[in-house]
């Protein structure tokens, strides 16, 4: 250490008497071992003072004897990050503009692992002039922790203003939801009909006497709509749709706002997380604030039971009226009393114009719906259905047959008409036609209510599926970073090794439903890497026995296995559904419906809060894992020596009591602890 440089004010006691100058050494020192706290039962743990030791003297150190297994592009990559100024006190807007300019740096560096030394010298200099830090690993913690804030901000902020973007979408969708609901369902006002009274049509018939007998049937008003029926038929699923789903809909609209809200509620601890980086305590709770505000919001908006709220009654009077414009449409009962008529009066006929009676009776037909237009249903009823096919056949007989052929064709028509407007054959005419209106209005009904339900099953979809999603890789590339930080440590290994079991049948589930409604055996096989590629987590993780204490050699060993074959298996999934979606019979599907997707800010709000949630969960997973790590650390060395280090010092003097409890405490441990190492280790045959 030089010396030389001016003494700083103690901010710490640890710097107080016998501590090193003020100005921090120009490259960072090697991990150092702990103190042994054994020989300081009785008393109060000594400070760390001795004076940290020059290393190197290059500008940028590679520490851990990484100069010979670092590639030249790595090294390209830490020394960049030797411009990133430790904005330590500055102004809030240089502080910012900081940020801007070196943000790509902070993207650069929040993508390491915590092997190499990532720490600026500006950062290492203040960090050890304010906290006396000089381990490189505290060091790459705190500015690895400073980088993934920055990274986790930017993402955090992109999702905030989506989901707000998504709440406003809603609110519009909302708007007009309410005024199609406003619409009237009567078909004549939504249809816009105009009436135009009609004659009523006399047909004369000259008996063989030489008598003429005549037959009036009135015609009923023209009515003339400028909406066609199959459009007001949609239009009446359209505004049972809003009727219904009105009250859900104010209740998604409710809830998309208050995600967005708390999105950008979290923003604030995210950003006192970052401005108090070099804090590491303050910074980790301010963190998880943050994640709590991310994730448990979600979880909460899916309990409330949306579907509740749905006012099925509403579609009663709509499809009432519905059936009633049907019928009006149609004008089936005046037809089929003249039917009737005219059929009795050719069932004893015997005059000599039988053709007029088969082209009235086939004018009357031919009136009648057969089918419904814009519905399921291709014929209402068979013989209706025959009775218009004889009625082209008899027309086609005139001029070329005889009166009596001209009757008998008259009387068969009848005969195939008349059980359908009677009731002889399961018909009554207006009754059955009502029957297909109502298994009409049923398909309607149900048509309804699986929109309502499936877009209620979608929202829950997008509020989850961030969360459950991101949560296990969030939680696996924290363990990764935690494990490079501490290799020694068991901890992390543990959590390499059983989340990809959680994670991967999870993903796997919503996986299939995609391969299921479009894919074939190359997006099988995409689906099924992206899915399943993370076990290799778990099993390079018990090849190398992660959950085992290693260097930091090993370590690096096992990160540039996971890397090579993570991007192995990637590289390969996503070339299957690229081939999938650009080079297959799939690529017309799916143009389509991104013509019809109409809400991309959506699909970018949910891309973006999976993004958000992964980098929350991230840091929340290295926090959580060093916190545990070094608690295990203070009580594995209370254990120990029973003294409990870096506590407060009018808590280190024990009454003899006390002592006496935490001997029989480590007695127990030894002992538990001895008897399950024997039993785990036990090979011996039974």
């Amino acid at each position: 250490m030089e010396s030389g440089g001016s003494a700083s004010p103690p901010i710490r006691p640890a710097l107080a008497a016998g501590a090193p100058p003020a100005s921090a050494p120009s490259q960072p020192e090697p991990m150092r071992t702990a103190p042994s706290f054994a020989s300081h039962a009785s008393g109060p743990v000594p400070r760390l003072a001795e004076k940290p030791r020059r290393m190197y003297s290059s500008s940028v150190s590679l520490g851990y004897d990484d100069s010979t297994l670092i590639g030249s592009l790595r090294k390209r990559v830490i020394a960049s990050f030797a411009r990133i100024p430790a904005d330590w006190d500055t102004n809030v807007f240089i502080t910012t503009w900081n940020y801007i300019r070196f943000g790509h740096l902070h993207t650069l560096r929040s993508m390491q692992p915590l092997l190499y030394p990532i720490a600026s010298q500006e950062e290492r200099s203040e960090l050890y002039r304010s906290y006396g830090i000089r381990s490189t690993g505290t060091l790459n913690l705190l500015t690895w922790r400073r980088s993934a804030l920055v990274a986790c901000f930017v993402i955090a902020l992109g999702a905030s203003t989506l989901l707000a973007a998504v709440a406003r979408t809603s609110s519009d969708d909302l708007y007009v939801m309410e005024q199609t609901s406003y619409l009237p369902t009567n078909g004549t006002a939504l249809r816009d009909c105009q009436y135009e009274a009609q004659q009523p049509i006399y047909v004369a018939y000259k008996s063989p006497g030489g008598n003429t007998s005549f037959y009036t049937y009135a015609q009923p008003d023209r009515r003339e709509c400028t909406m066609p029926f199959v459009e007001y038929q949609s239009k009446i699923v359209q505004i049972a749709l809003a009727r219904t789903a009105l009250p859900a809909k104010q209740i998604d609209v409710i809830l998309d706002v208050i995600l967005a809200a708390f999105a950008w509620i979290a923003l604030v601890p995210t950003l006192m997380a970052l401005s108090r980086w070099h804090r590491y305590g303050l910074s980790l709770r301010l963190v998880s604030a943050a994640w709590l505000l991310t994730f448990v919001t979600p979880f909460l908006v899916s309990i409330i039971p949306v579907r509740m709220f749905v006012d099925w009654d509403a579609m009663d009077a709509i499809f009432a009226d519905y059936a009633a414009e049907f019928r009006t449409h149609f004008g089936t009962a005046t037809y089929e009393q003249t039917l009737l008529d005219l059929c009795g009066f050719v069932s004893g006929y015997a005059g000599d114009d039988p053709a007029a009676i088969v082209d009235n009776v086939c004018n009357v037909v031919d009136r009648l719906p057969t089918s419904v237009d814009g519905s399921a249903f291709a014929t209402i009823n068979a013989n209706l259905a025959a009775a218009k096919v004889a009625c082209e056949q008899a027309r086609q007989l005139i001029g070329a047959g005889t009166d009596q052929m001209y009757l008998a064709q008259a009387k068969g028509i009848c005969a195939s008409v008349t059980p359908f407007l009677d009731g002889s054959e399961g018909g009554a005419g207006s009754a059955e036609l009502m029957l297909v209106v109502s298994k009409l209005i049923e398909q309607m009904r149900g048509y309804v209510e699986l929109t309502i339900g499936l877009a209620h099953a979608l929202m829950s979809f997008q509020i989850m599926v961030p969360a459950a999603i991101s949560l296990a890789p969030g939680l696996i590339r924290g363990a990764m970073r935690a494990k490079t930080l501490v290799p020694q440590s068991s901890i992390p290994g543990m959590f390499i090794l059983m989340l990809p079991w959680l994670y991967c049948p999870l993903v796997w589930c919503m996986y299939n439903i995609i391969f299921q409604l479009l894919g074939n055996l190359i997006m099988l096989m995409g689906l099924l890497l992206l899915a399943y590629g993370p076990m290799t987590y778990f099993v390079l993780g018990l090849h190398f026995n992660v959950t085992k204490p290693m260097t930091d050699h090993k370590m690096r060993q096992v990160l540039t296995w996971m890397n090579y074959y993570i991007i192995m298996y990637t590289s390969v999934a996503y070339s299957c559904i690229v081939y999938f979606i650009f080079f297959t019979d799939a690529r017309e599907l799916i143009e389509n419906a991104l013509k019809e997707f109409k809400n991309p800010q959506l699909a970018l709000a949910i891309l973006f809060s999976i993004l958000s949630k992964y980098l929350y969960t991230t840091l929340m997973g290295v926090d959580f894992m060093v916190h545990e790590i070094a608690e295990q650390r203070r009580w594995e060395t209370y254990l120990s020596t029973g003294v409990m280090p870096f506590a407060d010092v009018r808590k280190l003097h024990m009454s003899d009591e006390a002592r006496d409890g935490v001997k029989r405490l480590m007695y127990e441990r030894t002992a538990r602890l001895d008897e399950l190492a024997r039993i785990v280790n036990d090979k011996t045959a039974s």
